[in-house]
């Protein structure tokens, strides 16, 4: 059976929007600009150039065929007139109704679907079923897809295929972008669900470039049976990534103080378990270098002994030192990983966090990258780089700091003496 072979279930949360199914204007503007980008991306594929007449005359005709649909459904969003051609059977407006009736029906259906728990429950059961599966991902990108997406108005012969084009689910950075409302996301309960099914997993990987809205977390049950279902987890990655786009190059979350809260209490729960051996949290669409740092993890990070913690990654957040000091007394396993990204000291001093962080045994990798507050604030460019870029251009080239932490150097270069005597 299929379901033997199944060891990791990715949860991809593209969704279809209630707004664009309840409001054909709407819908039509939304669907104009996605023939457009439908459009671009053939034009691209003609810039790369085929050996294959046909081939490119058949782009040519799909790209024509685009322009018009573009330029037709921005006329009926405009002024509600329809500049079909005789030869487009059917005409551009019906070939829209056609698609915003698709698109309403499977916004009901999805609806239906994700009412009173089915759809996660459902998840959970064939989850469940699947003896060698212990590996959970949910994340906001089909990014493997993405190229099947463009491709298929290229593989189809009919105007249907614009139809299947623009009614490709969007992800939240696309809805974001359009003032759409984030979706309610139950996938994030799912080991909890898991629990009461009979299995756990063992390994969670979340990757979101947005916040749910404040009533899509849990209240003190839901989070109990979260933690319950987190008991066996080893390897835990969590990812609130800034998500590049071309028209949304550079966007940051400006949450409110009572979601921060929930996503703690959510860290907390998955993190409520001592068989963690890889943790990695990224919080970098809250990050911006102008602002303050929204996430102070290290109340996370000293509310238990880690027994079984071997690799460790934190980027974009803040912790005071004595945290630090904290989180490392409380191993008992040497690291065989440790990476700081984007770390921000809230109080004490990199130069004595650096001689804690070398009294912790590791292994083979250190990284320590884009450090800051305390004394780092005042550094130089020239003395930053000095301390902590690459000595060397080799890919396995050390910092000086990276160096004074795994024992490879015994002076710590953030100290007062190797900085004069660099000076001097």
């Amino acid at each position: 059976m299929i379901s033997k072979g199944v060891r990791v279930v990715r949860i991809v949360l593209d969704y279809y929007d209630y707004d664009l199914a309840n409001d054909l204007a709407f819908f039509a503007e939304f669907s104009a600009v996605r023939m457009g980008e439908c459009a671009n991306s053939l034009e691209l594929g003609l810039s790369l150039g085929t050996k294959d007449l046909a081939q490119n005359n058949m782009i040519t005709e799909k790209l024509r065929k685009a322009r018009l649909l573009e330029t037709s459904w921005l006329s009926f969003v405009n002024d509600g007139t329809d500049h079909a051609t005789s030869e487009t059977n059917p005409s551009h407006q019906d070939l829209l109704h056609m698609a915003h009736e698709e698109y309403r029906s499977r916004a009901t259906d999805q609806k239906q679907v994700c009412e009173n728990g089915y759809f996660i429950h459902s998840v959970a059961t064939a989850f469940a079923r699947m003896p060698r599966a212990r590996r959970v991902e949910i994340q906001q990108h089909d990014d493997e897809g993405i190229f099947r997406k463009r491709a298929a108005p290229i593989r189809a012969g009919e105007d249907a295929c614009f139809v299947s084009w623009i009614l490709q689910p969007m992800n939240w950075d696309t809805g974001r972008q359009w003032g759409l409302r984030t979706p309610h996301i139950d996938a994030l309960a799912l080991p909890g669900a898991m629990c009461e099914a009979g299995v756990l997993p063992q390994s969670l990987d979340i990757k979101l470039t947005s916040l749910p809205e404040s009533n899509d977390f849990f209240n003190a049950k839901e989070l109990r049976r979260l933690s319950m279902g987190a008991q066996q987890l080893k390897d835990i990655k969590i990812m609130l990534q800034r998500h590049r786009t071309a028209n949304d190059p550079e966007f940051r979350l400006n949450p409110e103080t009572a979601e921060l809260n929930q996503l703690r209490d959510y860290i907390d729960a998955v993190l409520n378990t001592d068989s963690i051996e890889r943790l990695s949290l990224d919080f970098e669409c809250f990050f911006n270098e102008d602002t303050d740092y929204l996430i102070d993890l290290g109340s996370l990070m000293t509310f238990k002994v880690w027994g079984n913690l071997v690799e460790v990654s934190w980027s974009s957040v803040s912790l005071h030192q004595k945290e630090i000091e904290c989180f490392f007394e409380q191993r008992r396993k040497p690291l065989e990983s440790l990476r700081f990204s984007t770390v921000h000291l809230l109080t004490g001093s990199w130069a004595d966090t650096l001689e804690v962080l070398r009294t912790a045994p590791t292994g083979y990798e250190v990284s320590l990258r884009g450090l800051s507050g305390a004394e780092c604030t005042d550094l130089s460019d020239e003395e930053n780089k000095r301390i902590f870029h690459k000595q060397s251009d080799d890919y396995w080239g050390t910092s000086l700091a990276e160096d004074f932490v795994t024992g490879a150097s015994e002076k710590n270069p953030l100290t007062a003496d190797e900085t004069d005597q660099h000076d001097a």
